[in-house]
């Protein structure tokens, strides 16, 4: 669980780091000038919108690519002679 929400964290803050590398790269560039970039000029609007976009993609990648085992059957939890019997995916080992 805990690597999903660094999976997806990483993802969210890939532009703000790319736009960090940015800034470095164009604050030496611009060294002396006066118009230096910095970042309370990002465009904060436009990186949250292209990590959520990312967070979207791997979202989807994940549902298509991380499928779970298909000889697996999801069997519900039940009542059986008065007692829960607790859900259970049952698989076919073959």
């Amino acid at each position: 669980m805990i690597g999903q929400v660094l999976r997806y964290g990483l993802l969210f803050l890939l532009p703000f780091i790319v736009y960090g590398l940015w800034l470095v790269i164009a604050r030496r560039r611009a060294r002396g000038h006066e118009n230096e970039p910095g970042w309370r000029d990002a465009p904060l609007v436009w990186l949250t919108a292209a990590g959520l976009g990312l967070v979207l993609v791997g979202f989807a990648f994940a549902a298509i690519y991380d499928g779970g085992d298909a000889d697996c059957t999801y069997v519900p939890s039940r009542m059986v002679d008065g007692q829960l019997v607790p859900a259970e995916l049952r698989c076919d080992n073959a």
